[in-house]
């Protein structure tokens, strides 16, 4: 027997008998908590709702039970459900009813108005009682349950007393809660989610997970329930079990794959830290709907819970396997194109980067792959399309020394967040064109491209001396020894070199070995401005931007060369900056010239000509 869910009504707990086991705490609602529930149920009563909104309180875990009330004499056995999660808000409903029974029935059977009477709460060890909750004091302090109990009711009074037409809110109220979802009135119904589990589930050890751990139930194990309650099979059990277990396969193979995580990270913008990751599908697919249909987020809501009832809301009404096949084809059919793109490597660099930028979401990027009528070619123009959209605004320019030359018009001051993202578009774009010509087979790593801070670092130093610790000078003179070999034959600048590093010496005579060394490596030829635009610029992760920033370039080109000998992930093109591959001549292996940068430059351009505007003529 499978676990199953539903979501009830409280008119449908009316008349139920609920058992509160010794394993749990006792009540301890706080006013602001009461206050919320109260504030939210009223909020809904008056406002102008679509057909069938509702108003949904968190799940309430429950397993049949049968235990006795009474004492020993007269003990009456009860059959109904231990509640293993919601005790608290199950609790504060049975408190508020207490209420509205006393103040707005005038002390009169619930039965007498509504035809049922409230539920009833039994709590295994403690003072708490049928008796008690019908006739609560205020400021019980004679055992800390009915205390906290005692303090609940005090908040729901204080409430209604505060407001305007006191009995019309209470009336509001009531109706919400008196009257079943195909009867209800204008004010609408409060729903739970109800979820019962087996009696082969252990109801201690789901306490603890959902309590105990912190971890409470998520719409992935809701939405499974839904799937995979035994109404759904048919009625002949062979084959209802068969039927079962092929979905149930799925899911789990579905949630085994999008636990790679290279896989789920190029589906994330960012780091998500779902617990079951199938519920990302399940959040697309509501998505997806909602856009066609907004007024689907006025019935479901938008809490954690929103993305349940969007499938409760289709899978509840209608039953057998048919319907409920094709409802899990659906979520099969967008894991399938998640892989589609994934294996594809063209759009897998290309969808990846749409969603490393953010400015399309999931749902819209499913949208625009799944017409059945495009060929792959098609989509692929579809996606490089608005990847395009992104740079209509980009300017070429000339400079004063090639008025015939255009280039890219963009400067590390004014565009640092366009360039990072062309940059990364630049070395995509390399990896793709070398994919289509089958020259290589690879992938750009998303995952260790997003979990590092990767950012803009000027390949010749654009900032002349940001070094002010006596700390940062003394690593900067000692890389710059390293990589400038040739600095030994000036003694005198070497010597001054080897003194202060030894003697802690000055900032006045920092700077001055500074601009000696920058001179030396000819790093002082490059005009600033030049220095500023694209093609002095790479990506870099933060941790050697943070240490190496300032370096000098064959500084920076032997700690790159060192990263990627030790399986460090560099982005392809920032390796090839360091390496030279650009610089056709291969003459300056150990700088980083004026001819180095518009060389760059232009591979850049080139590569990305597909997405960018037309050159000037």
């Amino acid at each position: 027997m499978s676990n199953t869910i539903q979501l009830y009504s409280v008119y449908d707990l009316l008349e139920r008998d609920f058992f509160i086991p010794s394993y749990q705490r006792g009540y301890r609602w706080t006013k602001q908590q009461v206050v919320d529930l109260l504030d939210d149920i009223l909020a809904f009563a008056n406002k102008t709702k679509k057909e069938n909104e509702f108003y949904c309180l968190q799940p309430i875990v429950v397993k049949k039970h049968t235990w006795k009330r009474g004492d020993d004499g007269t003990a009456k056995e009860l059959e109904g459900y231990e509640v293993v999660d919601g005790q608290q808000r199950l609790t504060t409903l049975r408190i508020l009813f207490t209420y509205l029974i006393k103040e707005h029935l005038n002390g009169k059977p619930l039965k007498s108005e509504y035809k049922k009477d409230i539920f009833n709460i039994d709590y295994e060890t403690r003072a708490v009682t049928e008796d008690y909750f019908n006739n609560i004091l205020e400021c019980n302090d004679n055992q800390i349950d009915l205390f906290h109990i005692s303090a609940a009711y005090k908040y729901i009074r204080e409430w209604f007393e505060e407001k305007n037409g006191q009995r019309d809110v209470r009336e509001s109220v009531i109706r919400t809660l008196v009257y079943p979802f195909e009867n209800q009135k204008a004010e609408g119904v409060v729903q739970v989610i109800w979820y019962e589990i087996t009696n082969e589930v252990n109801p201690i050890d789901t306490f603890i997970r959902i309590n105990l751990g912190k971890i409470s139930l998520t719409n992935a194990e809701l939405i499974k329930a839904l799937f995979l309650q035994e109404r759904n099979f048919g009625e002949e059990a062979e084959l209802a079990k068969l039927r079962q277990l092929e979905i149930a396969n799925e899911w789990d193979k579905i949630e085994n794959t999008l636990q790679e995580d290279d896989f789920w990270w190029f589906l994330n913008e960012r780091e998500n830290h779902l617990a079951a990751r199938i519920e990302y599908i399940f959040d697309i697919m509501r998505d997806v709907d909602a856009k066609k249909d907004p007024g689907i987020v006025k019935e479901i809501g938008t809490d954690r819970f929103a993305t349940f009832r969007y499938f409760y809301r289709k899978l509840d009404k209608m039953t057998g396997f048919d319907f409920v096949k094709d409802q899990w084809a659906a979520v099969t059919d967008y894991f399938n194109r998640f892989q589609e793109w994934y294996n594809n490597p063209v759009w897998y660099h290309y969808i990846g980067f749409l969603i490393y930028c953010g400015r399309h979401d999931i749902s819209t990027l499913y949208e625009l792959t799944s017409s059945k009528s495009d060929t792959k070619e098609a989509i692929t123009q579809i996606l490089m399309g608005k990847i395009r959209q992104q740079y209509t605004k980009v300017e070429w320019t000339y400079s004063d020394d090639d008025p015939m030359t255009p280039f890219l018009n963009l400067s590390y001051s004014k565009d640092k967040k366009a360039i990072r993202e062309l940059l990364l578009l630049f070395n995509i774009t390399y990896i793709v064109k070398q994919c289509i010509s089958k020259s290589i087979i690879f992938k750009f790593p998303f995952r260790s491209f997003k979990e590092e801070s990767w950012d803009v670092e000027h390949i010749d130093s654009f900032t002349e001396n940001a070094l002010r610790s006596y700390a940062a000078q003394k690593v900067w003179l000692e890389s710059s020894l390293e990589s400038l070999p040739e600095i030994s034959q000036y003694s005198e600048l070497y010597d001054n070199v080897q003194n202060f590093i030894r003697n802690e010496g000055g900032q006045k005579d920092f700077d001055s070995l500074h601009g000696e060394v920058i001179i030396l490596a000819k790093e002082n030829s490059n005009h600033e401005t030049l220095k500023d635009n694209i093609g002095n610029l790479t990506l870099l992760d933060a941790g050697t931007n943070r240490a190496y920033g300032n370096a000098l370039f064959p500084t920076k080109r032997r700690t790159i060369i060192e990263k990627d000998k030790n399986g460090v992930f560099i982005p392809i093109c920032t390796k090839n900056v360091f390496l030279k591959y650009f610089d056709l001549q291969g003459k300056t292996l150990t700088k980083w010239t004026e001819q180095d940068i518009k060389t760059y430059r232009n591979v850049l351009a080139e590569t990305l000509i597909d997405f960018l505007p037309t050159q000037p003529q």
